[in-house]
């Protein structure tokens, strides 16, 4: 009898693998069809060294893999050709495509706009999902992590054109243009 369940068990353990990597190509699908101009980028810092990743476009972190924070600024950036990252942040990154972004030429990304925009701080205590907020017109994002818990978009945080809101601990600043 024992050895029946055993059975049943690894015959099963295939279909779910698969089905698990389809929802992960599914979710990756996603970002091509948002207008994105490809699939997401891996870019990681073994043993804390830097280490920059190719990517056309304006980065942006789509899903922090590392327990080790990724802070845009401070653990990962944009470079002339794709993204940096340092002190053991290991991410995701997709390239935005049409979003009005240039390389400035002096170490960063700015945006046509000229300026920088409101510095907005959001902090989910106790785990507690967290409204701030601020009249956002075109974007916000997350430009110095304050937490010890990861502040991934579209997880523990995120934006709508009312403002910012924070979840599951996470804690930052954020530029809302």
């Amino acid at each position: 009898m024992k050895h029946g369940k055993q059975a049943w068990l690894w015959a099963l353990l295939p279909a779910m693998v698969a089905l698990g990597a389809t929802a992960q190509a599914q979710n990756y699908d996603r970002y091509r069809d948002e207008g994105y101009n490809s699939g997401p980028v891996r870019c990681e810092s073994i043993k804390g060294r830097t280490q920059q990743c190719p990517l056309q476009g304006r980065a942006r972190l789509v899903r922090q893999i590392s327990g080790s924070p990724c802070v845009e600024g401070q653990t990962w950036g944009q470079a002339r050709d794709g993204v940096w990252v340092t002190q053991g942040c290991r991410a995701e990154f997709i390239a935005e495509a049409g979003r009005g972004g240039r390389w400035n030429g002096g170490g960063g990304w700015g945006h046509n706009s000229g300026g920088r925009g409101q510095i907005l701080t959001c902090d989910s205590n106790d785990h507690r999902r967290q409204r701030c907020v601020a009249n956002v017109r075109r974007e916000a994002r997350l430009v110095r992590q304050t937490s010890r818990t990861a502040c991934v978009e579209g997880r523990t945080w995120g934006w709508d054109r009312t403002g910012v809101w924070v979840d599951g601990g996470c804690r930052g600043e954020f530029q809302v243009n």
